[in-house]
């Protein structure tokens, strides 16, 4: 078994409140749990209004697929939402 946890932060760039920015990072959220089966929330930053960071945590049961579904992940962000990926932390 390979876990996988990590915080991204996110720059939201079209969020003019906080109601902009917590439909995105809902969006964000939702779908990229129901999408890569993995558990993913908001973990910090919950008030500030273009910015969020989101927990993720991938299980799986290799090295290999465990990399290959961050990656899809962090794609998939990029593509579909109109938010600039600032940092990475592994933990």
């Amino acid at each position: 078994m390979n876990v996988k946890t990590v915080t991204i932060t996110i720059l939201i760039l079209d969020s003019n409140s906080l109601k902009d920015k917590r439909s995105v990072i809902k969006s964000i959220i939702h779908k990229t749990h129901n999408k890569f089966n993995v558990s993913i929330a908001e973990v910090k930053d919950n008030d500030i209004l273009n910015q969020g960071v989101l927990g993720l945590s991938i299980v799986s049961s290799n090295t290999q697929t465990t990399e290959q579904i961050f990656y899809s992940i962090i794609d998939f962000i990029e593509d579909d939402y109109p938010v600039e990926i600032v940092e990475i932390s592994d933990y």
